[in-house]
């Protein structure tokens, strides 16, 4: 008898952790979790965009690279965007961190699959990068699209901001990881 109490309790607690949800994920909608598999099969857009596609972000050392995920966007003819950007560690559940050394320096490029209208999706009018650490955020000095590193070791998430003024208008959050070893 005793035997079948503890297999029965084995099964009830493998159930219940099995059936648990993901504190990472809380709150979000199971079609907002992306994987790095997803990001070629994503829509279109979030709000229009004419002709244009939203560029590929990619950041990387000499050594290694990685891709960025798109977070939100939008195009305007008119009017610029006001977007604010989801939690990058909630975005990146799941994927892998770029690694790098301690004040090592990795830069970001910018990219599209197509033949853009316009090479001014190439060179966004402003960019800006945040640190995001808990509930701290922090603008980080990006230079030539080069950013440098933290000197402690940890992990690290950041938001990219990208914005076009001119023959484009519009905006785009990029989000990403690397991690200090």
């Amino acid at each position: 008898m005793k035997k079948y109490s503890i297999s029965f309790l084995l099964i009830i607690g493998i159930f219940l952790v099995g059936c648990a949800e993901n504190p990472a994920l809380k709150g979000m909608k199971e079609e907002a979790v992306r994987s790095p598999d997803s990001i070629e099969n994503e829509p279109d857009s979030q709000e229009s965009h004419g002709e244009s596609e939203v560029p590929t972000v990619h950041i990387g050392t000499e050594e290694k690279s990685t891709l960025v995920a798109l977070d939100v966007w939008c195009w305007k003819e008119e009017s610029l965007c006001s977007l604010k950007p989801n939690p990058p560690e909630e975005q990146l559940y799941g994927w892998e961190p770029l690694g790098v050394e301690p004040g090592e320096v990795f830069s970001f490029s910018i990219s599209t699959s197509g033949q853009p209208k316009t090479d001014h999706i190439y060179n966004p009018d402003s960019i800006e990068l945040t640190q995001v650490n808990f509930d701290e955020e922090k603008k980080v000095e990006v230079n030539n699209r080069q950013i440098t590193a933290p000197m402690e070791k940890g992990r690290y998430y950041y938001y990219l901001k990208l914005q076009w003024d001119g023959d484009l208008v519009g905006q785009a959050y990029y989000v990403f990881g690397i991690i200090v070893q």
